[in-house]
């Protein structure tokens, strides 16, 4: 590697020279902000007599041996920005916009800088941007302004300067001068360099490129031109057009898809490369994959599914706006394809996730639980599958097998049951929902199994349908009077649940009117405003029929919409019946399992599985699995005596309580389960390990067991609305 300062001018100069822009390269990005900084720069050169202007770094290397034509593999964006304001100082000097002292000044920088007249290509352009850039590049130097391709920053930038060119007081010749003086480091590679590894050290920081672009690199770079232009088109354009040219985080759900394992945005490129490398993948192999699924991604987020009703339950789940589940929609789509499953089949698999998620919702369970949950279901369901298969049973379908895996998941993963969700269901306020979760609700209980439903989503996102409290929310002495006494606890205990909510266009002008008013209509400013009574809405119906609006019409309403609720999501029940009795595989980033009094089988780090009999074991193979990865930090550890929950977990030997995991190395494993956990996180936490890395196989409960866990989570959710029943605000400052 060779580098040299330079003036950038010099760089562009000499005949038989182009610069190609990789495919794996981003299209360009400057924004009007940076490009308008560059311009006051060379204004203020010029103004202010500087000799020289630092322009940053520029790394090329020769895409052959034949002519000088350089690969940009760093500086893109600076050399694609000069070029436009050649080509702006081109074009504004022939118009007439841009003074000049030398009409042949013209021709230099058209000859010089922009064009090289001895190419054979029909185009002699210097520049060769990547292939979304190019057509607008060109055309801003061969094609009138009318042709001009009006939705790209390559035109929006080139405008900028034109502008900037006709407004300012410098002429031609002023303006190529002060660009003379910028200044670049030009890194010219040699044939042994590696451009991939000088790439990620140039990029080190992350602050230029997203985690696709430097994905995108690793498997383009490597390759010769031919074979990028290739998989450009075949593979990586697909994967653009199908994630509407955002494709990290598909990248990251494809991630997730193949290792069942959820990365951080920030780690996805080294964990994408860790993928790769340890499954001795080739990169065209990996490509192609990615534009497989990527069809199959676009399918569920663009609902597009070919099929008029399952594209609907398609946008029904988008509603939720929630990422958690394209990974496992956008696996079984392509599960659903290569198996013939029907469009009917398909749905059934959808509606059961909808139910699941429902019921969650109203159930206050943890969102991001969810994530694990779909990371690695349709892999445990395949599991299952392939047991029947390799019995030479026949094997059952997919959806009855999904209901089996959800409904045996326990911890944060927990399915609701009935008896959860109607207690749940009654104080649940809707209203503070997230708006995603607010839209989800309202459109499935409104539209309910309908065909065609009475209204969509849109028009509450637009503002023209929106909730109203019947019971309104701020009480007014007539409402007061027409609640009774105990106005101020019913007002607090049914405000924002379902029994008080419906929807309405008329929200703004309804306020806390009296129920009367708001049921009938009213005058207002000589206007009729409808009332409830005239609704299109199939959840006022109820509201319809009532002379009042008390406790007894809440509680009357709020039964009739759980039965609605319970008709659209009904606890499912399943036919299958696994082979052997399955084991639960909780992870230990799990902290909703509950760990103590379950029995382990085996324990899985980093994807290996490991038998074990107790917890003991358990904790004494870790440890000595995470001394093969890390001895020095093992032992620093254990000659520290270090302490974890009021008991030393590694010291010298002969501390009570402690087993050898390693000559010299002793842990602490005379104690409880809830201990062992404890003794885990630390070592995890000081050896900067995932808790994603580890999961615990246990013998299941029982069914009775798992009936105890629910009825557990019942009395807990009742015991703490008791408290808060009887100690009001207190309860609620202390929450």
């Amino acid at each position: 590697m060779k580098g040299e300062d330079k003036q950038l001018i010099r760089f562009f100069e000499g005949a038989d020279k182009r610069f190609i822009i990789p495919l794996y390269q981003r299209n360009y990005d400057w924004q009007i902000l940076h490009c308008r900084q560059l311009f006051s720069d060379l204004v203020k050169t010029h103004e202010e007599g500087r000799k020289s202007h630092f322009f940053g770094s520029i790394v090329t290397s020769r895409a052959n041996d034949v002519n000088d034509d350089f690969l940009v593999i760093d500086g893109q964006q600076r050399i694609t920005t000069i070029s436009l304001l050649f080509i702006a100082m081109v074009n504004a000097a022939k118009s007439g916009d841009l003074r000049y002292d030398d009409v042949r000044q013209i021709d230099k920088i058209l000859k010089t800088y922009l064009v090289d007249e001895y190419q054979d290509d029909d185009h002699k352009v210097k520049l060769k941007p990547i292939k979304n850039d190019r057509e607008a590049f060109e055309a801003l130097l061969y094609k009138t302004s009318d042709k001009y391709v009006k939705e790209s920053n390559v035109t929006r930038n080139y405008l900028l300067f034109y502008n900037l060119l006709k407004g300012c007081q410098l002429t031609l010749e002023e303006m190529l001068a002060s660009i003379r003086k910028l200044i670049i480091i030009d890194i010219r590679l040699e044939r042994d360099d590696d451009p991939q590894l000088i790439f990620e050290s140039l990029n080190s920081t992350g602050l230029d490129l997203s985690e696709a672009d430097k994905i995108r690199n690793y498997l383009l770079m490597s390759m010769d031109a031919k074979e990028q232009e290739r998989c450009y088109k075949d593979y990586w354009n697909v994967i653009e057009e199908c994630t509407d040219y955002e494709p990290t985080m598909f990248i990251r759900d494809y991630l997730t898809i193949q290792t069942r394992s959820i990365s951080k945005i920030g780690n996805l490129y080294p964990d994408f490369k860790s993928y790769v490398l340890n499954k001795h993948l080739t990169r065209e192999a990996v490509l192609s994959d990615m534009a497989e699924l990527a069809q199959y991604y676009a399918k569920f987020i663009h609902c597009n599914s070919g099929d008029k009703r399952l594209n609907k339950k398609f946008r029904q789940l988008n509603t939720l706006d929630s990422t958690v589940g394209i990974p496992f929609f956008t696996v079984f789509l392509k599960y659903a394809h290569d198996n013939n499953l029907s469009a009917r089949e398909q749905y059934e698999v959808f509606d059961i996730v909808e139910g699941y998620w429902a019921r969650r919702i109203i159930c206050r369970l943890p969102s991001n639980a969810l994530n694990k949950v779909f990371a690695a279901i349709h892999h445990e369901i395949i599991r299952l599958m392939v047991k029947e298969a390799g019995r030479g049973l026949p094997i059952s379908r997919y959806a009855e097998v999904l209901k089996f895996v959800l409904l045996k998941r326990q911890g944060s993963g927990l399915y609701p049951s009935d008896g959860l969700l109607q207690e749940e269901f009654k104080t649940r306020e809707i209203y503070r929902l997230s708006v995603a979760n607010r839209y989800f609700l309202f459109e499935r209980m409104e539209n309910g199994g309908s065909k065609e439903g009475t209204w969509d989503v849109e028009l509450m996102k637009n503002g023209d349908v929106t909730i109203e409290h019947i019971m309104p929310q701020t009480l007014s002495t007539t409402w007061r009077q027409h609640l009774g006494p105990e106005a101020e606890r019913i007002h607090d205990q049914y405000l924002h649940t379902f029994a008080n909510l419906t929807l309405t266009a008329y929200n703004s002008n309804y306020g806390n009117r009296p129920f009367s008013e708001k049921k009938s209509g009213y005058e207002y400013k000589g206007e009729h405003i409808p009332g409830i009574d005239e609704s299109h809405f199939t959840l006022s119906d109820y509201v319809k029929s009532a002379d009042q609006w008390t406790e007894k019409e809440l509680l009357e309403r709020q039964q009739l919409l759980y039965n609605k609720f319970l008709s659209l999501w009904p606890m499912p029940t399943t036919t299958f019946k696994p082979l052997e009795t399955e084991t639960d595989i909780v992870s230990f980033d799990d902290d909703e399992t509950e760990l103590t009094g379950r029995k382990i089988l085996s324990f899985t780090y980093k994807g290996e599985k490991h038998e074990v009999s107790s917890w003991k074991d358990m904790l004494v193979g870790l440890c000595g699995l995470l001394y093969q990865e890390s001895p020095s930090s093992m032992r620093v550890l254990c000659n520290a005596n270090e302490w974890a929950h009021d008991e030393i977990w590694v010291q010298e030997k002969g501390h009570k309580g402690c087993t050898e995991f390693e000559k010299g190395c002793y842990i602490n494993s005379s104690n409880s389960t809830q201990t062992k956990v404890i003794i885990i996180h630390f070592l995890f936490n000081k050896l900067n390990v995932s808790y994603a890395d580890l999961e615990f196989n246990l013998a299941p409960i029982s069914e009775s067991d798992a009936n105890r866990e629910v009825e557990a989570e019942l009395s807990r959710r009742l015991m703490a609305a008791i408290v808060k029943k009887a100690y009001g605000k207190l309860w609620e400052q202390k929450a």
